[in-house]
């Protein structure tokens, strides 16, 4: 399996003297390095900075935010990718999530894998900060993990290409001429089966045998129209301005993203009035090591309502942190694209983790739909 790469910051940033948060100086710095800092007024490195390996999706941390923790505390974040829920799922599977210091997974996987001791019981680790997650996304994650994001599955599109309204799961499963090859499917266990049964009325974590069959004859007679099966966010990070996507099955902190990178203003988030898998992603850590206290200031300083409020904004996904939210702007706040609607938390299933028999059954229907692109 191939791991996406990308070391954000080689640069070893410099402690600025007006900004020193002594609290949380002393714990990276030696008492004698402390001294001469204090005695000369110049910039210094922590002795003990270290680098903490996360893996995530991708565009999912402000480059910017990343910065601002390497800035104050020396550590640097190198950031690893995946882009589907079996890819996470296999590399947790084959013991390689041991490799990372945090992980971000929904709060389905989260609970599963914890469980199975893949991860580790993070809240009883005192880390500053967290306790401002709301208690319904603390819920969630449960005892190994702590809450990142909260959002939707709905469809993204470019309306000014669009000729029909888009308001059904229908309307990506079976294009409107305008979106024929330039369109794109997940190819996930959980999500591309779960929209065929939501557009049919039905629960999308059936294991009806026959309700399965009937969405997977929806997905079959989709492929013809695809441009690809994927993640729409890795596609057009790649093409850039050459993208030719125009509809895709995404998430609701998608959009910004791809407005970014494909320089495309008119791209609309919709969650399909049949219903559609709430989701809240949450930063793990795999059991078979201590938690670094590199990682833990990072898990401080991510939770800090101001950089949470940052970081949720220059992503464009909805924060946990309820603090940060008081801060955020009156646009971000009222932003139905981004932060679900009364309504639609309603007509919203929360992710759960199907028995391994069922999710078996959906990775063969997947795959067997990728062999007819």
């Amino acid at each position: 399996m191939v791991i996406r790469l990308m070391e954000t910051f080689h640069i070893k940033p410099l402690w600025i003297f007006r900004n020193y948060n002594f609290s949380l100086f002393k714990r990276f710095l030696s008492v004698k390095t402390l001294l001469v800092v204090l005695f000369f007024g110049f910039s210094v490195i922590p002795l003990d900075a270290k680098e903490i390996k996360i893996l995530t999706w991708e565009d999912y941390l402000s480059e910017s935010v990343i910065k601002a923790f390497t800035k104050k505390t020396g550590h640097t974040i190198k950031l690893y990718y995946y882009d589907s829920g079996p890819e996470l799922n296999a590399m947790l599977t084959n013991g390689q999530g041991s490799q990372f210091d945090l992980l971000l997974a929904d709060n389905a996987v989260t609970g599963h894998y914890g469980k199975k001791g893949v991860f580790q019981s993070i809240t009883s680790i005192p880390i500053d900060n967290v306790q401002y997650n709301s208690l319904q996304s603390q819920q969630a994650c449960g005892q190994y993990g702590i809450p990142y994001a909260q959002g939707t599955m709905g469809i993204i599109y470019r309306s000014s290409i669009s000729t029909t309204v888009i308001d059904s799961w229908k309307n990506l499963l079976s294009p409107s001429k305008e979106h024929v090859g330039t369109a794109m499917m997940f190819k996930d266990d959980i999500d591309t089966i779960a929209i065929a049964l939501l557009a049919q009325g039905l629960d999308p974590f059936s294991v009806d045998q026959d309700e399965l069959k009937s969405a997977y004859l929806l997905l079959s007679a989709q492929t013809k129209d695809l441009l690809r099966y994927g993640y729409s966010v890795s596609y057009v990070l790649r093409q850039g301005k050459s993208s030719q996507l125009t509809l895709a099955s995404g998430y609701s902190d998608d959009l910004k993203t791809i407005k970014r990178a494909s320089g495309q203003t008119d791209w609309k988030y919709v969650v399909p009035k049949e219903g559609t898998l709430f989701f809240v992603d949450c930063f793990t850590a795999p059991s078979s090591s201590v938690v670094k206290e590199g990682t833990k200031a990072f898990l401080a300083f991510i939770n800090d309502p101001v950089m949470a409020a940052k970081n949720a904004q220059d992503i464009g996904f909805y924060t946990t942190n309820e603090a940060a939210l008081l801060i955020s702007s009156d646009d971000y706040k009222n932003d139905r694209e981004i932060a679900p609607s009364a309504q639609t938390v309603k007509r919203s299933y929360n992710y759960k983790r199907l028995p391994e028999s069922d999710v078996i059954i959906r990775n063969k229907m997947v795959t067997l739909l990728q062999t007819k692109e």
